[in-house]
């Protein structure tokens, strides 16, 4: 037995430190897909946007295939259950960013890191503490002043995007409780195939799959875009799956947030150095929304309540 926030039991200091410069770096590749993401998908439809993003990063795994071998049904079944989560919080995420600013949809983001703490008091039946409602109406209000001019300047966007903390703080919670079990590498190509898969079968359906093979296949597959889907797929998919994956082995759950708190503030960096420019109401807004994240997770106490981990923990060869 062991609680979701405790640090790791049979880590090393350098196992972690490793792991903590795994999943820094794995904030910084995130960083880059906010803007990379708002102007492609300007052009690309969302869902086949991510198809073609998660097939490529799947590509990317094919040296890798023997790891499958290792997958087993319980593996298989937290795989499954793990790319529900993601994908609706991907596709919503990716559908949120074409509609609103790359800044907004990155520090809105950021607000999943609160949303975990305040889950798992749910789901264990746990008080929260007073700070994490603190962090939660400090949070609410940068995004208000960020986002909200008025209430007829909301976006559906924003909305969008804060419906994908959900998916993706409850992706977090489930990932700590069971990424102990699998095999890392098979894990994540499992994972990337079903992102794919599914993008595409939404895509198919709701698309204009006419379209982008058709009229719109001239703006669509040009070689600057191909370039920038081969870096989303091999570099922001497949890399930093596995630096992600890798890197909560052996970092707790209020470590890792507070690294993760980092990505809107990577995010901002490169939406500046793409042309994304910045007005007041974005920037005061962000300011709260980054204080009011790291009041939730500067020392943090875990929220007492055992985790079942049943089933052996399976040691990767690294």
């Amino acid at each position: 037995m062991t609680d979701i926030l405790q640090t790791p039991s049979g880590s090393t200091s350098k196992q972690k430190r490793i792991s903590e410069l795994l999943l820094v770096i794995t904030t910084i590749l995130w960083g880059t897909t906010f803007i990379i993401t708002n102007t492609v998908t300007q052009v690309v439809p969302p869902m086949f946007y991510m198809g073609v993003r998660y097939l490529i990063g799947f590509l990317a795994f094919l040296p890798f295939l023997a790891h499958l071998k290792r997958i087993d049904k319980k593996q298989l079944k937290i795989a499954f259950i793990a790319s529900f989560l993601v994908w609706a919080s991907f596709a919503l995420q990716t559908i949120g960013i074409k509609l609103t600013t790359a800044t907004k949809s990155a520090f809105i983001t950021g607000l999943n890191v609160i949303m975990v703490p305040i889950f798992i008091a749910i789901f264990y039946k746990k008080k929260v503490p007073v700070k994490i409602w603190i962090s939660t109406v400090l949070a609410l209000l940068g995004v208000s002043i960020m986002t909200f001019g008025g209430f007829d300047s909301i976006e559906l966007g924003d909305i969008l995007v804060l419906i994908c903390d959900v998916f993706y703080a409850l992706y977090i919670i489930y990932l700590d409780n069971n990424l102990k079990h699998v095999d890392t590498i098979g894990f994540s190509i499992i994972l990337v195939f079903l992102l794919s898969f599914c993008s595409f079968i939404v895509s198919f359906i709701f698309e204009p799959i006419d379209q982008i093979f058709g009229d719109l296949s001239s703006q669509i597959f040009t070689l600057g875009n191909l370039w920038i889907m081969l870096y989303m797929g091999v570099v922001a998919t497949m890399i930093a799956t596995l630096t992600q994956t890798f890197g909560q082995r052996h970092v707790n759950s209020t470590r890792t947030a507070i690294i993760f708190a980092l990505e809107p503030l990577f995010a901002t960096f490169f939406a500046v150095l793409g042309n994304e420019s910045l007005n007041w109401q974005t920037i005061i807004g962000g300011i709260i929304i980054i204080l009011g994240i790291f009041i939730s997770i500067e020392r943090a106490k875990p929220i007492d309540g055992p985790i079942d981990l049943n089933g052996p923990q399976i040691t990767q060869e690294e």
